[in-house]
Protein backbone atom coordinates (compact mmCIF):
# COMPACT_ATOMS: atom_id res chain seq x y z
CA UNK A 1 0.00 0.00 0.00
CA UNK A 2 2.94 2.60 0.14
CA UNK A 3 5.82 2.88 -1.90
CA UNK A 4 8.98 5.25 -1.95
CA UNK A 5 9.81 7.99 -4.33
CA UNK A 6 13.38 9.57 -4.61
CA UNK A 7 13.11 12.00 -1.56
CA UNK A 8 11.98 9.22 0.90
CA UNK A 9 8.32 10.43 0.01
CA UNK A 10 5.72 7.64 0.82
CA UNK A 11 2.86 7.82 -1.79
CA UNK A 12 -0.05 6.32 -2.94
CA UNK A 13 0.35 3.48 -4.91
CA UNK A 14 -1.27 4.14 -8.72
CA UNK A 15 -2.01 0.08 -8.54
CA UNK A 16 -5.47 0.59 -6.52
CA UNK A 17 -4.79 1.03 -2.86
CA UNK A 18 -4.75 4.24 -0.60
CA UNK A 19 -3.58 4.47 2.94
CA UNK A 20 -6.74 4.37 5.06
CA UNK A 21 -5.28 7.60 6.94
CA UNK A 22 -6.89 9.72 4.45
CA UNK A 23 -9.52 9.22 6.40
CA UNK A 24 -7.79 10.68 9.74
CA UNK A 25 -9.41 14.18 8.82
CA UNK A 26 -9.79 17.01 11.88
CA UNK A 27 -13.62 16.37 12.28
CA UNK A 28 -16.00 19.19 11.88
CA UNK A 29 -19.16 18.13 13.48
CA UNK A 30 -18.97 18.65 17.84
CA UNK A 31 -17.98 16.58 20.20
CA UNK A 32 -16.95 14.12 17.70
CA UNK A 33 -12.98 13.01 17.97
CA UNK A 34 -12.52 10.08 15.78
CA UNK A 35 -14.04 7.05 14.25
CA UNK A 36 -14.59 3.84 16.77
CA UNK A 37 -13.76 5.84 19.32
CA UNK A 38 -14.30 6.50 23.26
CA UNK A 39 -15.81 10.36 23.52
CA UNK A 40 -16.91 12.18 26.29
CA UNK A 41 -20.64 12.22 26.57
CA UNK A 42 -22.70 15.09 27.14
CA UNK A 43 -25.33 13.16 27.96
CA UNK A 44 -26.58 10.87 31.10
CA UNK A 45 -25.98 7.96 28.71
CA UNK A 46 -22.58 6.14 28.90
CA UNK A 47 -20.51 4.87 31.42
CA UNK A 48 -18.82 6.99 34.48
CA UNK A 49 -15.61 7.92 34.41
CA UNK A 50 -14.43 10.71 36.38
CA UNK A 51 -16.46 13.81 37.96
CA UNK A 52 -16.24 17.80 37.37
CA UNK A 53 -17.40 21.09 39.37
CA UNK A 54 -21.64 20.55 38.35
CA UNK A 55 -22.50 22.73 35.85
CA UNK A 56 -26.07 21.73 35.56
CA UNK A 57 -27.95 19.06 38.08
CA UNK A 58 -29.46 16.48 35.96
CA UNK A 59 -26.61 14.03 36.50
CA UNK A 60 -25.03 14.61 40.21
CA UNK A 61 -21.62 12.67 41.64
CA UNK A 62 -23.11 11.70 44.73
CA UNK A 63 -19.86 10.25 46.70
CA UNK A 64 -17.87 12.97 44.72
CA UNK A 65 -19.90 15.83 46.06
CA UNK A 66 -20.08 14.41 49.78
CA UNK A 67 -16.39 14.23 49.97
CA UNK A 68 -16.39 17.73 48.59
CA UNK A 69 -18.68 18.73 51.40
CA UNK A 70 -16.84 16.92 54.17
CA UNK A 71 -14.05 18.89 54.78
CA UNK A 72 -16.28 22.13 55.40
CA UNK A 73 -19.26 20.64 58.02
CA UNK A 74 -17.05 22.05 60.68
CA UNK A 75 -17.43 26.15 59.40
CA UNK A 76 -21.27 25.55 58.21
CA UNK A 77 -22.81 23.66 61.54
CA UNK A 78 -20.75 27.29 63.05
CA UNK A 79 -22.62 29.26 60.37
CA UNK A 80 -26.34 27.76 60.12
CA UNK A 81 -28.98 27.89 62.51
CA UNK A 82 -29.92 24.70 61.96
CA UNK A 83 -27.83 22.26 63.80
CA UNK A 84 -30.11 19.28 63.05
CA UNK A 85 -28.78 18.46 59.92
CA UNK A 86 -26.50 15.82 59.60
CA UNK A 87 -25.17 16.95 56.38
CA UNK A 88 -24.31 20.89 55.27
CA UNK A 89 -23.67 20.90 51.05
CA UNK A 90 -23.86 23.90 49.27
CA UNK A 91 -23.81 24.66 45.43
CA UNK A 92 -19.81 24.63 45.39
CA UNK A 93 -19.77 21.09 46.61
CA UNK A 94 -21.59 19.83 43.94
CA UNK A 95 -20.05 17.16 41.56
CA UNK A 96 -21.51 15.93 38.11
CA UNK A 97 -20.17 12.96 36.30
CA UNK A 98 -18.12 12.63 33.27
CA UNK A 99 -19.56 9.64 30.79
CA UNK A 100 -18.07 7.63 28.16
CA UNK A 101 -19.38 6.24 25.19
CA UNK A 102 -18.33 5.10 22.03
CA UNK A 103 -20.05 6.47 18.44
CA UNK A 104 -19.43 5.31 15.08
CA UNK A 105 -18.46 7.01 11.46
CA UNK A 106 -20.40 6.68 9.27
CA UNK A 107 -18.41 6.63 5.71
CA UNK A 108 -20.30 7.14 2.57
CA UNK A 109 -18.31 6.40 -0.55
CA UNK A 110 -20.12 8.56 -3.69
CA UNK A 111 -18.64 6.87 -6.94
CA UNK A 112 -18.49 8.41 -10.17
CA UNK A 113 -19.36 5.45 -12.89
CA UNK A 114 -19.77 7.53 -15.90
CA UNK A 115 -18.06 6.91 -19.15
CA UNK A 116 -15.00 8.87 -18.60
CA UNK A 117 -14.47 7.13 -15.51
CA UNK A 118 -14.49 3.62 -17.33
CA UNK A 119 -11.52 5.12 -19.81
CA UNK A 120 -7.60 5.42 -18.63
CA UNK A 121 -8.21 2.86 -15.56
CA UNK A 122 -9.72 5.55 -13.81
CA UNK A 123 -12.05 3.33 -12.01
CA UNK A 124 -9.65 0.20 -11.44
CA UNK A 125 -7.53 2.86 -9.59
CA UNK A 126 -11.11 4.20 -7.84
CA UNK A 127 -11.80 0.34 -6.65
CA UNK A 128 -8.88 -0.03 -5.59
CA UNK A 129 -8.82 3.19 -3.52
CA UNK A 130 -12.13 2.30 -1.76
CA UNK A 131 -11.02 -1.34 -0.77
CA UNK A 132 -8.30 0.04 1.06
CA UNK A 133 -10.56 2.40 3.20
CA UNK A 134 -13.42 -0.58 3.39
CA UNK A 135 -10.36 -2.37 4.96
CA UNK A 136 -9.61 0.42 7.38
CA UNK A 137 -13.82 0.64 8.32
CA UNK A 138 -14.13 -2.76 9.04
CA UNK A 139 -11.00 -2.49 11.38
CA UNK A 140 -12.73 -0.06 13.46
CA UNK A 141 -16.21 -1.28 13.19
CA UNK A 142 -17.68 1.59 11.14
CA UNK A 143 -20.51 1.67 9.32
CA UNK A 144 -20.58 2.36 5.29
CA UNK A 145 -22.79 2.77 2.43
CA UNK A 146 -22.28 3.51 -1.46
CA UNK A 147 -24.08 5.71 -4.38
CA UNK A 148 -22.95 5.42 -7.85
CA UNK A 149 -24.09 7.72 -10.18
CA UNK A 150 -24.14 7.47 -13.74
CA UNK A 151 -26.47 8.49 -16.54
CA UNK A 152 -29.07 10.47 -15.48
CA UNK A 153 -29.33 9.32 -11.87
CA UNK A 154 -27.53 9.02 -8.69
CA UNK A 155 -28.50 5.86 -6.60
CA UNK A 156 -27.73 4.21 -2.99
CA UNK A 157 -27.21 0.73 -3.70
CA UNK A 158 -26.01 0.05 -0.34
CA UNK A 159 -27.69 1.58 2.61
CA UNK A 160 -24.91 1.99 5.46
CA UNK A 161 -24.04 -1.60 6.77
CA UNK A 162 -20.66 -3.25 9.39
CA UNK A 163 -21.03 -5.54 6.05
CA UNK A 164 -17.81 -5.07 4.12
CA UNK A 165 -18.44 -8.54 1.95
CA UNK A 166 -21.65 -6.57 1.14
CA UNK A 167 -19.72 -3.21 -0.21
CA UNK A 168 -17.20 -5.35 -2.10
CA UNK A 169 -19.74 -6.88 -3.76
CA UNK A 170 -21.43 -3.63 -4.32
CA UNK A 171 -18.48 -2.25 -6.06
CA UNK A 172 -17.94 -5.71 -7.93
CA UNK A 173 -21.30 -5.23 -9.82
CA UNK A 174 -21.23 -1.53 -10.64
CA UNK A 175 -21.69 -0.79 -14.38
CA UNK A 176 -20.01 2.18 -16.28
CA UNK A 177 -20.83 4.35 -19.05
CA UNK A 178 -23.00 7.36 -19.72
CA UNK A 179 -22.79 10.95 -18.53
CA UNK A 180 -21.68 12.42 -15.41
CA UNK A 181 -25.06 13.72 -13.39
CA UNK A 182 -22.65 15.44 -10.58
CA UNK A 183 -25.27 17.61 -8.68
CA UNK A 184 -27.93 14.75 -8.73
CA UNK A 185 -25.00 13.02 -6.82
CA UNK A 186 -24.16 15.38 -4.31
CA UNK A 187 -28.03 15.83 -3.48
CA UNK A 188 -28.06 12.04 -3.17
CA UNK A 189 -25.12 11.98 -0.43
CA UNK A 190 -26.84 15.09 0.92
CA UNK A 191 -30.23 13.39 1.76
CA UNK A 192 -29.03 10.43 2.60
CA UNK A 193 -26.50 12.10 5.18
CA UNK A 194 -29.59 14.04 6.76
CA UNK A 195 -31.98 11.35 6.70
CA UNK A 196 -28.90 9.17 8.86
CA UNK A 197 -28.37 12.21 11.41
CA UNK A 198 -31.88 12.77 12.21
CA UNK A 199 -32.23 9.10 13.29
CA UNK A 200 -28.65 9.68 15.38
CA UNK A 201 -27.33 12.77 15.40
CA UNK A 202 -23.87 11.34 17.12
CA UNK A 203 -22.67 9.90 14.29
CA UNK A 204 -19.61 10.73 12.05
CA UNK A 205 -20.76 11.60 8.88
CA UNK A 206 -17.48 11.34 6.37
CA UNK A 207 -18.46 11.41 2.55
CA UNK A 208 -15.43 10.04 0.29
CA UNK A 209 -16.63 11.60 -3.16
CA UNK A 210 -14.61 10.11 -6.39
CA UNK A 211 -15.07 11.37 -9.34
CA UNK A 212 -12.95 13.35 -12.35
CA UNK A 213 -16.03 16.23 -11.68
CA UNK A 214 -16.79 16.88 -15.05
CA UNK A 215 -20.66 17.38 -15.08
CA UNK A 216 -23.14 17.15 -17.93
CA UNK A 217 -26.32 16.69 -16.12
CA UNK A 218 -28.53 18.64 -14.44
CA UNK A 219 -31.38 18.55 -11.92
CA UNK A 220 -33.24 21.40 -13.57
CA UNK A 221 -31.21 23.80 -15.96
CA UNK A 222 -27.33 25.06 -14.57
CA UNK A 223 -25.63 21.83 -12.82
CA UNK A 224 -22.53 23.99 -11.79
CA UNK A 225 -24.69 26.11 -9.99
CA UNK A 226 -26.78 23.53 -8.41
CA UNK A 227 -23.44 21.64 -7.53
CA UNK A 228 -22.41 24.46 -5.40
CA UNK A 229 -26.06 25.60 -3.57
CA UNK A 230 -25.84 21.49 -2.64
CA UNK A 231 -22.26 21.84 -1.50
CA UNK A 232 -22.95 24.49 0.58
CA UNK A 233 -25.55 22.71 2.48
CA UNK A 234 -23.04 19.87 2.83
CA UNK A 235 -20.78 22.81 4.34
CA UNK A 236 -23.42 23.72 6.60
CA UNK A 237 -24.60 20.23 7.77
CA UNK A 238 -21.28 19.63 8.99
CA UNK A 239 -20.31 16.65 6.65
CA UNK A 240 -16.83 15.22 6.64
CA UNK A 241 -15.76 15.80 2.75
CA UNK A 242 -12.82 14.27 0.94
CA UNK A 243 -12.69 14.46 -3.10
CA UNK A 244 -10.55 12.01 -4.73
CA UNK A 245 -9.95 13.66 -8.24
CA UNK A 246 -9.56 11.18 -10.86
CA UNK A 247 -9.23 13.99 -14.13
CA UNK A 248 -6.29 13.11 -16.10
CA UNK A 249 -3.43 15.85 -16.63
CA UNK A 250 -4.83 16.57 -20.02
CA UNK A 251 -4.32 20.33 -21.52
CA UNK A 252 -8.30 20.77 -21.38
CA UNK A 253 -8.87 20.58 -17.42
CA UNK A 254 -11.83 21.75 -15.60
CA UNK A 255 -10.59 21.79 -12.28
CA UNK A 256 -13.74 21.71 -11.01
CA UNK A 257 -13.12 19.16 -7.60
CA UNK A 258 -10.01 21.44 -6.91
CA UNK A 259 -12.29 24.39 -6.63
CA UNK A 260 -15.35 23.33 -4.90
CA UNK A 261 -12.57 21.71 -2.20
CA UNK A 262 -11.20 24.83 -1.71
CA UNK A 263 -14.69 26.78 -1.26
CA UNK A 264 -16.24 24.70 1.20
CA UNK A 265 -12.85 23.53 2.80
CA UNK A 266 -12.96 19.97 1.67
CA UNK A 267 -10.63 17.78 1.55
CA UNK A 268 -8.48 16.77 -1.71
CA UNK A 269 -6.30 14.59 -3.17
CA UNK A 270 -5.69 13.36 -7.05
CA UNK A 271 -5.82 9.36 -7.00
CA UNK A 272 -2.29 9.47 -8.52
CA UNK A 273 -0.88 11.95 -6.34
CA UNK A 274 -1.32 11.09 -2.78
CA UNK A 275 1.32 11.39 -0.43
CA UNK A 276 0.38 9.30 3.07
CA UNK A 277 3.05 12.27 4.47
CA UNK A 278 0.43 14.67 3.15
CA UNK A 279 -2.23 12.58 5.17
CA UNK A 280 -0.82 12.53 8.55
CA UNK A 281 -0.92 16.04 8.83
CA UNK A 282 -4.45 15.61 9.18
CA UNK A 283 -4.53 13.38 12.02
Amino acid sequence: MEGSSGGGERRFDPKGSVDPKILSLKLKRRHRYGSGRHIKSFSRKGRYIKYRLAKNTSDIALGATLRAAAIHQKRRREKYKNKNLALYIEKEDLREKIREKKISSYILFVVDTSGSMGALRRMELAKGAIRSLLVDAYQKRNRVGMIVFRKDSADLILPFTSSVELAEKSLRDVPTGGRTPLSKAFLKAYETFEKELRKNPNIIPIMVFISDFKPNVAIKNDFIKEIYEICEKIHEKGINTIFIDTEPKTFIKLGIGEELAKKFGFKYYKIDEIKLDDLLKEI
